[in-house]
């Protein structure tokens, strides 16, 4: 515990100034009049002061001025002005995707023009017409590029029968190029409605009444029930020969996949067997014609065989 705290003492002041009263006979002297003390108030123990009201702060007590709600006002407002720009802010992104989407999807910018499609590996020369391919796809015309099926397009394109392979590319900002690869015709062939061209897949490319020069004439049987796979190996084999070689065969047939036969203009006959080897079969077969003979047989080519 702290000791008591000691009373304070006056501080000794100036003697102050004793009047002196002289009357006839005597002198009288007047004492001064105590000096009053200010009142002190009362020092509130440690308990008490935690039980004192805190006083209020003379500012806290002033009411708001007119500099606190001019803030007020200026703060709303900008407030306001910061909501109408995140909405204005997202119209205008709206806006512009719509734009956009209809510029890309729906606007004549880039919709299809058949004047600007381009068309390689058809026409004179080839068994694909160029007016079969612009058929199909003037179908699409003024369809947007950006909607445009090419893979449906290609395959409508490759539908066409005489079209063997087809690749089809957006030329901007509005043409195609169509890429096509015709089927090549290797063999004629007599069927129902005349004499016909195959390819070497066996698809007929076109009809003609006398077999073209060069292209070879083929005797398998259409019908039984490895016929296909005749006709299908009978057709490799030609398709395999260097175009010289091919130039001279005659005819071509097989009674099965694995007894291929071939005559030759000249009337030498050439036994290739089955499709194994044919490149070989061919190497070898250009280089025994140099010796005539009725019969060249390349079956084993390694081992090849001439006889009159």
């Amino acid at each position: 515990m702290r000791p008591p705290a000691q009373p304070r003492l006056p501080r000794p002041g100036p003697t102050p100034h004793v009047p002196v009263q002289e009357e006839r006979g005597r002198t009288t002297v007047t004492p001064p009049a105590p000096r009053q003390q200010p009142a002190r108030e009362p020092v509130p123990t440690e308990r008490a002061r935690r039980w004192l009201p805190v006083r209020q702060r003379p500012e806290d007590s002033r009411p708001a001025g007119p500099g606190f709600l001019e803030r007020l006002a200026e703060r709303t407002r900008a407030q306001r002005r910061l909501a109408w720009r995140k909405v204005l802010l997202a119209v205008g992104v709206l806006v512009t995707v719509g734009a956009l989407a209809w510029a890309l999807l729906a606007s004549p910018l880039l919709a299809l023009d058949v004047e600007q499609v381009t068309v390689s590996g058809a026409g004179e020369g080839t068994t694909v017409p160029v007016e079969a391919v612009m058929d199909v796809v003037m179908r699409h015309e003024g369809v947007p590029l950006t909607r445009l099926d090419t893979a449906g397009l290609t395959e409508q394109v490759g539908a066409i029968t005489t079209v063997r392979s087809v690749d089809v590319s957006r030329s901007w900002p509005r043409g195609l190029s169509v890429q096509v690869t015709a089927r090549v015709p290797v063999a004629a062939a007599t069927a129902e409605e005349g004499l016909v061209l195959l390819d070497v897949d066996g698809v007929v490319v076109g009809s003609v009444a006398e077999p073209p020069d060069g292209l070879p004439r083929v005797t398998v049987p259409l019908s039984g029930e490895r016929a296909g796979q005749t006709l299908e190996a009978v057709l490799a084999v030609l398709a395999q020969l260097p175009a010289e070689l091919r130039a001279e065969v005659a005819t071509a047939g097989a009674t099965n996949p694995a007894s291929i036969t071939l005559e030759l203009t000249d009337g030498a006959r050439v036994l290739w067997g089955d499709v194994a080897e044919s490149e070989l079969k061919a190497a070898v077969l250009a280089v025994v014609r140099e010796r005539p003979a009725a019969v060249y047989d390349v079956t084993v080519p390694r081992s090849p065989t001439l006889s009159d």
